[in-house]
């Protein structure tokens, strides 16, 4: 086989380089296989992607994979189901470039490296890199090369929802995970004819109204409990996320902090009474199970397994006799409902969405708020179905009892207070995990005004700052600076020169014009936008590539583009309507002057040149 390597740029800006590949590549239908490596980092965990949105690698490829790598002595290798199967059913999530091969129809396999490491941030460097990842990558590639020299089984993609279990892949095609969820819907059915028949009536004095409202105030405050318990840790650290080197040992905490909450909640239900009818129960958990799956199945039926697995164990724990199964079905029921949130690349989720979330009080409050509502909403069905194999079964009632005893709650303030003080111990950031500052400078070009911010998602206390010669340390728990410079701001990084013909025809105007962006540095990135009135541009040309977005034509150089750009444009418009011209050159340096020291911190600077310019008819 001819072999061809490939690296491809613009993964991260939407899989840019390998898409071209594909669509350019002169030989594209001739290649029979395609291995990407993603990541390969130390010895860690190693997920084997084979999916892309409505497709996946054959099966022969991803079993010959686990097949020889496990035959190379190697362990660790693992099929992320839960977080694969919420990721392709959003519009758009993670991937990696063996996606446009298997779009294309070419069966390919992408390797990544351990997603816990620091990656995407500046201490995803040579000194935290292991090349024996490197060598475990290459060592697998080259065993499936040798595999497939002589020929493929097939060139052929398929569907299938995929587990690996241990070193089996197990694999289910679609049509039986639709034939799953038919019957698990059917043994529902059959389950909630069963505990009907056993209900209580109306005017019982067994019967409580508002039980099913009451049990959703207990599971907001359960999931308060679990939610808000790192906070605590956060005002005695004084850092705005205390567990971002440590997000396993906060588990602990959280777990500690759901069983007070469910304490307190078995508490108010001595005086917020709930109704002895299991049926009450068992019939909203149904309904808001079945709910969640219809909404799922719409985006893809491989997310549905966790929802459908939870709704078959809850039914099984109503039909099933023996008690000590329904407590077992019922106690299992939430996990792969759970997993779905807290699934194999959690880590990298909320610490993505930690350094993406704005700060402020507001917006801490709404979001908190938000994120408590729905956990309340997800976990509420597994709740109700609890209370309603407690109602059914006498066996749950002296477990219960003792939930509800001091000596519990006791054991579990003193397990808070324990967890809470070895955690205050941990240090919020190592090695691995710096906080973030960025500086950001900008200057416009038009007005010549000049403005210096600094922006964190951890708070800038203890930061030290030298400019215009004065040093300076920020004290205050803040995420957001804003710096006056002095006269030294640099302004001429920047020069703009253009040139502009019109030409009239009746009330349209054909405008062609040269723009020449000359820089005193090499860009980081530029953005050359283009917009008008109501009439909108026509016949808009440039021989760069460009996108309409929001109505406006954007002409975008990522990663670094040469410091002189001549870029020539035609378009014309009709009416009097004017055309307004953005410029926005980002340089990865400082403009003005600044020095910033704080240990644990990787300090990302920004200089952005702004400018506008407005063509009229004349």
């Amino acid at each position: 086989s001819t072999l061809v390597f490939c690296c491809f740029g613009g993964e991260e800006q939407g899989l840019v380089g390998s898409e071209y590949f594909v669509d350019h590549f002169s030989d594209i239908d001739s290649v029979r296989l395609m291995l990407q490596i993603d990541m390969a980092n130390g010895l860690g965990i190693i997920d084997i992607d084979p999916d892309t949105y409505g497709r996946s690698a054959p099966r022969w490829l991803v079993s010959a994979a686990v097949d020889e790598f496990y035959k190379l002595g190697y362990e660790g290798l693992r099929y992320p189901t839960h977080f694969f199967s919420l990721n392709y059913s959003m519009p758009t999530g993670s991937g990696s470039d063996h996606e446009p091969f298997l779009k294309k129809g070419i069966p390919a396999l992408d390797f990544s490296t351990d997603v816990s490491n620091p990656i995407h941030t500046p201490r995803d460097n040579f000194d935290n890199f292991d090349p024996r990842g490197m060598k475990r990558s290459g060592d697998l590639v080259v065993k499936l090369v040798e595999r497939f020299d002589g020929g493929t089984p097939n060139n052929q993609t398929e569907q299938y929802w995929l587990y690996l279990l241990g070193k089996t892949p197990i694999f289910i095609s679609h049509p039986i995970l639709w034939f799953f969820l038919g019957t698990t819907i059917i043994i529902a059915i059959i389950a909630i004819i069963a505990v009907r028949r056993r209900r209580k009536l109306l005017d019982s004095p067994e019967y409580v109204r508002w039980s099913g409202v009451k049990m959703f105030f207990f599971s907001v405050i359960i999931v308060t409990c679990g939610w808000l318990s790192s906070d605590l840790i956060a005002l005695i650290k004084g850092d705005r996320y205390p567990w971002f080197s440590a997000i396993t040992e906060y588990y602990i905490l959280a777990t500690v902090a759901l069983f007070i909450g469910a304490w307190i909640s078995l508490a108010l239900s001595n005086k917020l009474r709930l109704t002895q009818c299991p049926y009450v129960f068992f019939k909203r958990s149904i309904i808001i199970l079945v709910i969640f799956i219809i909404c799922l199945a719409f985006l893809n039926i491989e997310i549905t397994v966790a929802p459908v697995v939870a709704l078959l164990l809850i039914s099984l724990a109503m039909l099933v006799k023996l008690p000590v199964l329904r407590i077992i079905f019922v106690a299992l029921s939430p996990w792969w409902m759970l997993r779905l949130i807290f699934s194999e690349w959690d880590t990298l989720i909320f610490r993505s969405a930690a350094m993406a979330l704005p700060s402020g009080a507001f917006i801490g409050i709404a979001f908190n708020g938000i994120v408590i509502l729905f956990f309340a909403l997800y976990i509420l069905p597994f709740l109700l179905a609890l209370a309603s194999v407690y109602r059914d079964t006498n066996l749950f009632k002296p477990f219960i009892s003792l939930m509800r005893s001091r000596r519990v709650i006791l054991i579990a303030t003193i397990s808070f207070v324990g967890v809470s003080g070895y955690l205050s111990t941990i240090p919020s950031y190592n090695k691995f995990w710096y906080r973030e500052v960025r500086i950001d400078q900008r200057y416009d070009m038009k007005n010549e005004t000049k403005e210096v911010t600094l922006k964190s998602p951890e708070y800038l206390s203890n930061l030290h700052i030298n400019h215009g010669g004065k040093d300076t340390i920020i004290n205050t728990r803040s995420t957001f600076e804003n710096i006056v410079p002095d006269v030294s701001f640099d302004s001429t990084w920047l020069s703009l020169h253009r040139t502009e013909k019109q030409q009239h025809f009746g009330d349209t105007t054909k405008y062609e014009i040269e723009l020449t962006l000359a820089a005193k540095h090499r860009p980081y990135r530029i953005l050359v936008s283009y917009s008008s009135g109501e009439q909108g541009l026509n016949s808009f040309y440039t021989p760069w590539k460009f996108i309409v977005k929001d109505n406006e034509n954007q002409i975008h150089w990522y990663s670094f583009p040469d410091s002189i750009l001549i870029i020539p444009l035609k378009f014309q418009m009709i009416g009097a309507d004017s055309i307004k011209e953005q410029v926005e050159v980002t340089f990865d340096g400082l403009a003005y002057p600044m020095t910033f020291d704080r240990e644990l911190t990787y300090f990302i600077q920004r200089t952005k040149y702004q400018n506008e310019y407005i063509y009229n008819r004349r």
